[in-house]
């Protein structure tokens, strides 16, 4: 018998879905109000959206407050603005699915404006225009090699967005669980957010630090388990506009209704944390400095997340927010110092190779 997402919802305890966070909730000096404020400010500013609309009450600053407590204020409200950037681009090109080459020209075009100098011509588009006003507000908040770190995760981006447009354009099947955890990683934005941290906090991480495989599975291990959590409250979306995303890769790969789908999910969520623990404790011990302490601080992204899953507009129902018809309710997320699933002692790697090279960093 097949489970269905409002059949699941309705049979949750009181208390909703539960969800393994062992990292309290810390949030920026200057207040998420302020960083949000800033951010919504900017992009009506900028054409990218009008007062009051759905846009400006998704609370995009909290999550910035949140997962970058540590960042300067100007640092803080930058990337707010960015991610608001970011959030109206990624659900821009969701209505390009069926357009991919009018998708991969605008693409070429945004990533042309963080590589060209700024006197350089664009097309008359808000796009175009309100990220090269980014471009200049992130320069100023983390130099040259900062941003240069910024630029070449965005591209990175850029490119996973595609991926994601051109799997709903084929029109085809499910991808496979693998390739939609490796579309995943670069489709979701995290490798710019995890490149400013350090910079954005007044510390600079060099190439070699960033991207030594141990620091980079780390980052990996930090963010995949935001990714679940993110697609967890994009689930009643997509399942209406037939996206893809894991729950329907498990779903078609291992022949698993809803129900079934989620749980494998979130012992996932809980494996991949497990290891993110223990790959932070290796690296809290880096005679790096700049490596121990972007091992601290980047693990604030993962209650961020999960707060802003649970509260923000962009998930809760149109019944909330106002907008009309929409999509099934968001369980209550919970979260839980514990994990619920998984034996946190168990470090078996996940049988799926695209993510399991993780696991081999936890020895020397």
């Amino acid at each position: 018998m097949t489970t269905t997402l409002g059949e699941l919802v309705s049979n949750l305890p009181p208390e909703g879905l539960r969800l393994y966070c062992p990292v309290p909730l810390r949030e920026h000096p200057a207040g998420g109000r302020v960083l949000d404020e800033a951010g919504a400010a900017w992009a009506v500013e900028q054409g990218l959206c009008s007062p009051g609309s759905r846009l400006t009450r998704m609370n995009i600053g909290a999550l910035i407050a949140h997962g970058m407590p540590f960042v300067t204020e100007a640092a803080g409200i930058a990337m707010t603005c960015y991610s608001y950037w970011a959030f109206k681009w990624d659900d821009h090109l969701d209505t390009l699915t069926g357009d991919l080459a009018r998708a991969v020209a605008l693409t070429g075009e945004a990533n042309r404006v963080l590589y060209e100098p700024p006197d350089a011509p664009l097309p008359a588009d808000p796009f175009l225009s309100s990220l090269r006003d980014l471009r200049k507000r992130m320069e100023e908040c983390l130099g040259t090699d900062g941003m240069e770190a910024v630029r070449s995760e965005n591209a990175h981006w850029l490119g996973g967005q595609l991926w994601k447009v051109a799997l709903q354009s084929a029109g085809t099947a499910v991808p496979t669980v693998g390739e939609y955890l490796r579309m995943r990683w670069p489709k979701a934005g995290a490798g710019a957010l995890a490149a400013y941290t350090a910079p954005g906090a007044g510390y600079a991480m060099t190439p070699a630090e960033l991207y030594d495989p141990l620091v980079r599975a780390f980052t990996l291990a930090t963010f995949y388990p935001c990714l679940i959590v993110n697609d967890l409250g994009s689930l009643a979306k997509e399942a209406q506009d037939g996206d893809v995303n894991l729950f329907s890769a498990l779903a078609a790969e291992q022949s698993l209704d809803t129900a079934t789908a989620l749980f494998k999910a979130a012992e996932l969520y809980e494996r991949v944390l497990c290891l993110m623990l223990r790959l932070q404790q290796r690296l809290l011990r880096d005679p790096r400095p700049a490596v121990a302490r972007y091992a601290a601080e980047l693990p604030q992204w993962v209650p961020a997340s999960l707060d802003f899953t649970a509260a923000s507009a962009r998930y809760l129902t149109a019944e909330t927010t106002g907008d009309g018809d929409g999509p099934p309710a968001l369980p209550t997320l919970t979260p839980s110092p514990t994990p619920l699933l998984w034996d946190p002692d168990d470090l078996t790697p996940p049988p799926y190779p695209d993510i399991a090279w993780m696991w081999r960093h936890l020895s020397p």
